[in-house]
């Protein structure tokens, strides 16, 4: 980490982009020497790699630096990252409704019981807590 003109702790430009390799690295070699699944492994590092590319070239676009920043640059990214992830968390909220829905209408609940079921106590949860700090 560094410091910048402000005083405040930012991380290197290249930390994001060396775990997303990293992890890549890691889909690649548990997919293929676990499961087999060279070609699955193999599509698993392609996206962390590109992934790894946008974070690292693409720092010009405000876009890229608003996913980049932590703490955020202002008031503006700051509500724009809160927006973001709050549509992430509908988009997987609704995957894992759907997904629970039918592992119920098949009578064996599975991973997708267990996603609602973590994702609901931690809303919860974290309502609860950030009620109490905020």
């Amino acid at each position: 980490m560094t410091e910048n003109s402000n005083g405040q702790r930012s991380r290197s430009p290249l930390a994001v982009p060396a775990i997303a390799v990293a992890l890549g690295l890691g889909m690649l070699l548990t997919s293929w020497l676990i499961a087999g699944e060279l070609g699955a492994g193999l599509v698993m590092l392609a996206i962390m790699l590109i992934y790894a590319a946008v974070m690292r070239f693409g720092q010009r676009f405000e876009a890229v630096q608003i996913l980049g920043n932590d703490p955020p640059l202002d008031e503006r990214h700051a509500v724009i990252q809160l927006r973001a992830l709050a549509a992430a968390y509908l988009a997987v909220l609704t995957v894992a409704l759907v997904g629970f829905f039918w592992e119920i209408s098949r009578a064996s609940p599975g991973p997708f019981t267990l996603i609602c079921f973590v994702g609901g106590i931690t809303h919860m949860t974290a309502a609860v807590i950030l009620r109490r700090r905020l």
